[in-house]
């Protein structure tokens, strides 16, 4: 709903907060790197070859047998004989929890619980499924976040994914009671696609396309800008088919959700759009320039580079789902 769109940048600011608190209580260990590339090299084996445990495992390899050059770039590597730093990643928890469960109250009347059936991308709902597309892709960069923050406290692989894409779910519920007792009301459509895109971030780490594929955010005025992006990383499709494409590594290849107009234009203005694009990977250009999750101004850069999609990064083409238009070519945030 409107009153939620100022309310939606806390829950990455809380995550950026911690992970800053982490970054500069103690060193960063350096990512493992193979064959002189900046990112852990991938290869299209059976899975006895690659280390694959099963799904259960998340295809990860805990221990002695856990393949170093294969480890994702958000599940830092660790030292096996380290304790899990377990009462910092409980404060974790419980600052993410409780911050998220008073978010919904800030700013609103309290008011008796009550449900709100907001739909998801109809044409007629209240900000024409841009929120959705808002909730989907928060919260897969909080799933991916905070596994990151797990990793960093010495958690297993396992253990880290599982974690982070719990905290990101009872917080998205959490999230959805809090508003229940404000004016935007319960919707279980939003934990829907918070749950999504926590499950699709844990997938993607533990399955290792994390370098293939991906989703950013956008976090601009509201909704009448913002673009939210599913993208095929050139750089990982490349390197799984060892194929040098040079700058070509630089680019991603994105399918995007937007809206305009919504709530509060004419009928005849608002626009449902999804796009085609091809726009800059600054996550791969940040890596091949030596940024470094290692320093708090590596993090965030890298925060900022990796997991949100900037205005003017991009070129595409949108189909206007309300009047069966196409839009383009044009970066998607303005006008």
């Amino acid at each position: 709903m409107t009153a939620r769109a100022p309310l939606r940048a806390r829950p990455l600011a809380a995550l950026l907060a911690a992970l800053l608190g982490i970054a500069l209580s103690t060193p960063l260990a350096a990512q493992t790197l193979v064959s002189g590339d900046l990112q852990p090299k991938y290869r299209l084996l059976d899975d006895a070859d690659d280390g694959y445990w099963g799904p259960l495992e998340f295809g990860q390899a805990d221990g002695l047998h856990a393949p170093a050059a294969d480890v994702s770039p958000y599940l830092p590597a660790r030292d096996d004989e380290r304790e899990p730093r377990r009462w910092l990643g409980a404060l974790v928890i419980g600052a993410e929890l409780a911050v998220t469960a008073g978010k919904g109250l800030l700013g609103h009347r309290p008011e008796t619980f009550h449900v709100t059936r907001e739909h998801f991308f109809g044409a007629n709902t209240l900000d024409g499924g841009a929120d959705k597309a808002a909730h989907f892709s928060d919260y897969f960069v909080i799933s991916k976040e905070f596994s990151y923050i797990f990793g960093r406290l010495g958690y297993s692989e396992n253990d880290a994914l599982w974690m982070g894409l719990v905290t990101a779910m009872v917080g998205g519920a959490l999230n959805e009671v809090g508003d229940g007792f404000s004016h935007p009301g319960f919707s279980y459509e939003d934990i829907v696609m918070d749950w999504l895109g926590a499950g699709y971030a844990t997938l993607l780490v533990g399955t290792r396309t994390d370098d293939l594929l991906g989703v950013r955010t956008s976090h601009l005025d509201g909704y009448h800008h913002d673009v939210f992006s599913m993208d095929l990383k050139l750089s990982g499709l490349a390197r799984r088919f060892n194929v040098n494409i040079g700058p070509l590594r630089y680019l991603l290849f994105s399918v995007t959700y937007g809206t305009k107009g919504y709530p509060d234009g004419p009928p005849a203005q608002r626009q449902r759009q999804v796009g085609l694009e091809i726009g800059l990977n600054l996550e791969q250009i940040l890596k091949d320039l030596g940024v470094t999750r290692d320093t708090w101004w590596g993090y965030v850069l890298r925060f900022a580079g990796d997991n949100v999609r900037w205005p003017f990064t991009a070129v595409g083409f949108r189909y206007d789902l309300n009047h069966g238009k196409w839009h383009g070519p044009n970066s998607g945030n303005f006008p």
